[in-house]
């Protein structure tokens, strides 16, 4: 028992220096552990400064110019209830940075993100579908040439005082976000075969006819007085066909008015045929109106239309209240000579409605 006691005690001091070694960390990992508590987390790394291609390229003191091209493909749509228009168009951007000038004989190929770009955005766009990935191609020269085809729909504040005759003006407004008219200058690009910015020869819109466009450098002003955000504009003036308007809502109208006439020409003494006459061309227009209700832009403000409108539902509403009293009349003894009146109606209504017709639209 005594031996085996002894034998076990020299076993545990020989195994002693094992595990003290083991236990240790090594020199080298020693050094590891210090060097990545002193490495900074990469919330705490120090941005990197920009590289000299992505640094606005310019001359000390004067605006980079960045030459414009825009060209409006079609026109499909405008919705003057929503005060808004959809079109496909096209621009382009071309300007010099003499630090991305390159040995060629090829155009470079970079990313928007990795060189300095005018941060080019349509102003007024609601939504829209790029056609073109975000690249930009580079002369050996140096020259930057940004091209873009989008699809959309952007928002245009219209007057519709004058609605349907009235004309508007379609504007998509190119801005270089967060650059002030100091820093670029936009100017028009002329291509190689001398064309500038334009349009296509035909829209796509049924009910507008194109009367003019034109382009020019114009800021976007965000607040009254401080200096704009430098700007490039399109504008199209477009005038309503008033056609659709007469055929599908003026024309039927009319008629409808012309119908709560028939009582002047019917025997008074008919009172059954003649108020109910009177009461479905009222009920007639009520209906015919809710029917019509999404043609008409939703504002706060009159237009044409509704002036004509309003004034054909006074007139059929008269034509009601002077069928009533006439036939109410004629079963007593009435001193107002009927006949008469009925004579003078017979003639006073077309005038009205021509003169409404002619206060309304300017016929």
């Amino acid at each position: 028992m005594k031996n085996a006691t002894i034998a076990l005690a020299i076993l545990i001091f020989s195994l002693v220096p094992t595990l003290a070694v083991h236990a240790q960390p090594t020199v080298a990992q020693s050094q590891a552990v210090q060097s990545e508590e002193t490495q900074p987390s990469p919330d705490m790394a120090s941005p990197e400064e920009p590289k000299p291609e992505q640094e606005r390229p310019t001359v000390w003191g004067e605006p980079t110019e960045v030459k414009i091209f825009i060209y409006v493909i079609d026109v499909d749509g405008v919705d003057s209830a929503n005060q808004k228009f959809t079109a496909s168009l096209y621009y382009q951007a071309v300007w010099n940075s003499p630090t991305l000038r390159h040995q060629g004989p090829g155009p470079l190929i970079k990313g928007t993100i990795d060189v300095w770009t005018p941060r080019l955005t349509i102003v007024n766009q609601q939504e829209a579908w790029a056609s073109f990935p975000n690249f930009v191609e580079i002369s050996p020269g140096g020259d930057v040439v940004l091209r873009q085809k989008i699809w959309g729909s952007f928002s245009q504040p219209m007057d519709l005082r004058d609605f349907p005759i009235d004309r508007q003006r379609l504007t998509v407004h190119i801005a270089a976000a967060g650059l002030k008219e100091s820093q670029v200058a936009m100017v028009p690009l002329i291509m190689e075969d001398g064309k500038a910015s334009g349009i296509a020869k035909q829209f796509s819109i049924p009910d507008f006819d194109v009367v003019s466009w034109k382009v020019e450098r114009r800021p976007y002003v965000v607040f009254e007085g401080f200096e704009g955000t430098a700007g490039f504009v399109i504008e199209i003036d477009v005038q309503r066909q008033m056609n659709y308007y007469f055929w599908k809502l003026i024309l039927p109208l009319c008629l409808i008015v012309m119908m709560s006439w028939i009582p002047r020409w019917v025997d008074p003494s008919q009172i059954g045929t003649n108020i109910g006459v009177a009461t479905t061309s009222f009920l007639t227009l009520v209906a015919y109106l809710f029917a019509v209700a999404h043609l008409l832009p939703r504002i706060s403000y009159f237009t044409r239309l509704d002036q004509f409108i309003l004034l054909s539902t006074l007139m059929v509403f008269v034509s009601l209240l002077q069928t009533v009293a006439t036939t109410t009349l004629s079963r007593g003894k009435a001193t107002v000579p009927i006949e008469l009146v009925e004579r003078w109606s017979r003639i006073a209504y077309p005038v009205i409605l021509l003169a409404v017709l002619g206060i309304s639209f300017g016929l």
